[in-house]
């Protein structure tokens, strides 16, 4: 035999052995946020950082095993949290827990922190910072403009570093996912995902479609969906004004919102205000307010669950009236907390989704007719536009057709993947059942009983026969 074959076989053993056969376990006390306390089990291995050069570099996985009370369990059910930046240990810590006890009635149950987050090794945050002056009411050009030099500053810094960046996407994160499965020792997982950990399936299927057993996903975004159309912005608010015309037959009733929200709007856009609030310290706060920003606002702490989406009517209807004291916070927090920076995996992951052609196009249709603009992306889309940041290749963002055992399920309140975008991907798996969730928003596992019992149910092999779910609606404020 040739040296030069000998060599390769030896560098294949030692990488088979090394991010092969590299799993540690370690009994592992788990507390919940709401001090429950379970044994469960803590597992690290290791995986390459970057698989497509020739860098032997390595990073750190974590995960917590809850195991099953199945004196026969089936295939290990992987949690993916979303985000992209959530931790599937601390999503297990919150309001899931009992859903993840649940379920080890079935199969061993996996919180899985995917790179870059929770107990797996992370990536050093950026020391860099945009500054925006809380009293100016500040437009969308020099938002754009100062978050593009700070994350040029950022880059420089993680590249000092030696921060990879490229390394974090979403195919890197799926073929970890397989590597996981490995090291459980199985030939095939279930997975349970939520929001961004459902991008992170649909990548996952593309790839390993033969090595999943049943799949779980709610709040749908699809592969070609990390930047969401303004249109459907729009359309899902102008869904809450037609609901608060009679806000389920309470008392307070909303007849003119629509009207008012749009009027709104026109306003500030000729007329950016100025307005302030009691602090908790208990001084008080001047906030200058432009079109971009309220867009932001509502975008992002008005739209995600019927619990955020009760106060949109009152607080239009008190900047109606010309009173922006409710928006003021929100605005504020915006300036100082949100804008100002980016955490390098989150960024990493989204910039590297990126978005097709075809898409881009839509949204530069929309961008400047629509309501909210496209502010129910940040400056994700500008910063696409604007940064040269590799994406993944346009076959990343094609779901093709599957046959995997799926349950999906969208909220019919979702406003951050709406439905519509749920019912376009449902399409693509063919033994998929698509359950919609009347009155139910983004963070829908938990919003009812019945929804936990569903999943459970699935993941049994039971029979599900329903595609929809009504739940009690929240009033409007």
């Amino acid at each position: 035999m040739k040296l030069k074959t000998i060599t390769i076989l030896i560098l294949i053993l030692s990488n088979t052995i090394l991010f092969g056969q590299n799993l540690k376990m370690e009994a592992y006390e788990f507390i919940s946020k709401a001090q429950d306390t379970v044994k469960a089990e803590l597992g690290t291995f290791y995986v390459l950082k970057d698989r497509t050069n020739s860098s032997q570099d390595s990073i750190k996985l974590s995960f917590i095993r809850f195991k099953s009370t199945n004196p026969n369990p089936g295939k290990p059910i992987v949690y993916l949290s979303g985000g992209p930046g959530g931790s599937g240990t601390g999503t297990a810590k919150g309001g899931r827990f009992e859903l993840f006890m649940k379920l080890r009635e079935v199969a061993d149950v996996i919180a899985f922190d995917q790179r870059g987050t929770g107990m797996s090794d992370r990536l050093p945050n950026c020391k860099y910072y945009a500054e925006f002056l809380p009293e100016k009411p500040t437009d969308k050009a020099e938002y754009i403009q100062k978050t593009t030099e700070n994350i040029s500053k950022c880059l420089e810094f993680w590249e000092l570093e030696n921060v990879n960046l490229k390394a974090y996407n979403t195919t890197e994160s799926a073929k970890d996912i397989d590597e996981l499965r490995k090291v459980l020792n199985t030939d095939k997982i279930s997975v349970w995902a939520i929001s961004y950990g459902s991008h992170l399936a649909f990548e996952y299927t593309r790839l390993f479609e033969d090595n999943i057993d049943k799949m779980v996903l709610a709040s749908l975004e699809g592969s070609d969906q990390t930047i969401k159309l303004p249109k459907n912005t729009e359309t899902f608010v102008f869904q809450l004004a037609e609901l608060a015309k009679d806000n389920y037959g309470s008392e307070q009733k909303y007849p003119d919102l629509k009207r008012k929200i749009t009027e709104v709007h026109e306003r500030i856009k000729k007329n950016p205000v100025t307005s302030s609030y009691d602090n908790r310290r208990g001084g008080r706060d001047i906030v200058g307010i432009s079109n971009f920003e309220l867009q932001s606002a509502i975008a992002t702490f008005y739209l995600k669950n019927p619990e955020d989406s009760k106060r949109l009517p009152k607080i239009y209807t008190e900047m109606y009236n010309g009173d922006f004291t409710g928006i003021a916070a929100d605005v504020l927090v915006l300036k100082r907390y949100i804008f100002n920076g980016i955490r390098p995996m989150p960024f990493a992951m989204d910039m590297q989704s990126g978005i097709s052609g075809q898409r881009q196009k839509q949204i530069e249709e929309q961008i400047d007719e629509c309501i909210l603009g496209s502010s129910i992306n940040f400056l994700l889309y500008e910063w696409m536009t604007n940064l040269e940041f590799p994406q993944l290749p346009k076959e990343f963002r094609d779901l093709k057709p599957n046959k995997v055992n799926a349950l999906l399920l969208s909220g019919s309140l979702d406003g951050r993947t709406y439905l519509t975008s749920g019912m376009e991907i449902a399409k693509k798996f063919e033994n998929g059942r698509h359950v919609i969730i009347e009155n139910a928003g983004h963070d829908l596992y938990m919003q009812s009983p019945l929804i936990g019992d569903m999943v459970l149910d699935f993941f049994k092999g039971k029979e599900l026969n329903v595609d929809r779910i009504v739940l009690e609606p929240t009033l409007f404020d």
